[in-house]
């Protein structure tokens, strides 16, 4: 048999790297062998063969805020770091909280999109009851519990209300966990006039209150699925842990800037400003260590892109990371012991679970022919003139990476070629 496609190097399973041929067909992944034909071959020996990124936190700012990011845009950062599917959080001007607003994103990311996206609903604090009629159109819920970039807090007293409607879906629901009453507490006490005082204001209480909340909740019901947004806190890791070994059905994510950047790293560069924010060395630390030993379930960027002169003159938060994803990742992997089998995992295979999307997520036969290939020995220096987002700078600009995106493919077809753009 003649494959449209066979990509040759070390595939990465879930019983560890082997030396493989995979067989490509019709966008589907027909056998992994050896000896295999194909109409077209991409040797990427020495290279990693992932199933494709999937990034299940991402900000793509369209409708509204297409001066920041839109569709086209997002998906082509999102190829430069080697995601093939990414799923949209809900916080535009117009919030997605409607079947109408919804049904607009998905048309604009149908006609702009170059890799898979599906979307979160957002829960109405003024009429939670709405998420209900969303279901068939999203693929998680999504709750804020502190103000942040296009969302208003949901009150704590309403978790329970909530936690069974989303129950009654079926679907996921993922938590921003930050106690919007003890940031408020803190904003009349704390001197902002440091460069990382924002790391005080959104304090570590104010996380760890917030995901203790959420616990609670769960108790109460048991059929919720859900997931902590952007762990900053070992302690977080510890809850959520906690939280497992009861029974509950609860996940955390970290980001690529918590797990690369401290607290520290503010001081020379306020760009840093995130929700919730950086943290010190030794939650740095305990995150990354979560990665490795599988405590947390997902690697996410929190795409939140803004211009730099938004930054620089409104100091708002959130910074962009999908160029950057398989930066990070090579970086976990060479520099901080984490191993491929793992990266599959928070990368790909936990992903596509949470967001049911049975058809990726794996090298397997029968699966999407979605890959990631990563170049282990393929160093590279950031640059924000290399960036595809439309915000047009990376926070790790000036830092050198130890690999990168190679190869992507998205159902089969070739979007990155030897790390050039196809389209």
């Amino acid at each position: 048999m003649e494959h449209d496609l066979v990509l040759e190097g070390r595939v990465v399973v879930p019983a560890g790297p082997w030396d493989a041929e995979v067989g490509v067909t019709d966008g589907i992944i027909e056998e992994i062998g050896h000896g295999l034909k194909g109409s077209r071959r991409i040797r990427a020996e020495g290279c990693l063969i992932f199933p494709g990124f999937i990034d299940i936190h991402v900000h793509l700012r369209e409708p509204g805020w297409e001066r920041k990011e839109d569709f086209r845009t997002g998906t082509m950062a999102a190829i430069h770091g080697g995601v093939t599917t990414l799923a949209d959080m809900p916080n535009n001007p117009t919030p997605a909280t409607t079947v109408e607003a919804l049904a607009l994103k998905a048309r604009l990311a149908e006609a702009k999109a170059l890799v898979g996206v599906v979307f979160y609903g957002g829960v109405a604090a003024d009429d939670p009851e709405r998420l209900v009629k969303l279901s068939g159109r999203v693929s998680a819920y999504k709750l804020y519990m502190s103000e942040t970039t296009g969302a208003e807090a949901f009150p704590a007293g309403g978790l329970p209300r909530v936690f069974r409607l989303v129950a009654r879906t079926g679907k996921p629901l993922s938590i921003h966990c930050e106690d919007q009453a003890i940031i408020d507490e803190a904003s009349r006490a704390v001197d902002m006039s440091g460069p990382d005082a924002y790391c005080d204001l959104r304090s570590p209480r104010s996380e760890a209150e917030a995901v203790a909340g959420v616990v609670r909740g769960l108790r109460g019901e048991r059929g919720l699925t859900a997931n902590v947004c952007h762990a900053s806190l070992g302690e977080t890791l510890s809850l959520v842990e906690g939280a497992r070994r009861e029974g509950l059905r609860l996940s955390c994510e970290a980001t690529l800037h918590h797990a690369y950047f401290s607290r520290k790293a503010m001081l020379d560069n306020p760009l840093l400003r995130t929700n919730p924010p950086l943290r010190g060395e030794e939650d740095r630390e305990a995150l990354v260590h979560g990665v490795r030993d599988e405590k947390v379930s997902f690697l996410v960027t929190d795409h939140a892109p803004h211009l730099l002169e938004e930054k620089e003159e409104g100091g708002l938060a959130g910074v962009p990371g999908l160029d950057d994803y398989s930066h990070v990742a090579t970086w976990l992997m060479k520099s901080e012991g984490v191993h491929p089998t793992t990266i599959a995992k928070v990368a790909s295979a936990n992903p596509a679970r949470y967001l049911r999307l049975g058809d990726r997520g794996e090298v397997a036969p029968g699966k999407r022919a979605d890959f990631t290939v990563i170049d282990l020995h393929a160093s590279e220096t950031v640059k924000n003139d290399d960036v595809r987002s439309r915000a047009g700078w990376s926070p790790y600009d000036g830092r050198e990476f130890p690999g990168r995106a190679r190869w992507v493919i998205y159902g089969g077809d070739v979007l990155m070629d030897d790390f050039e753009f196809v389209r």
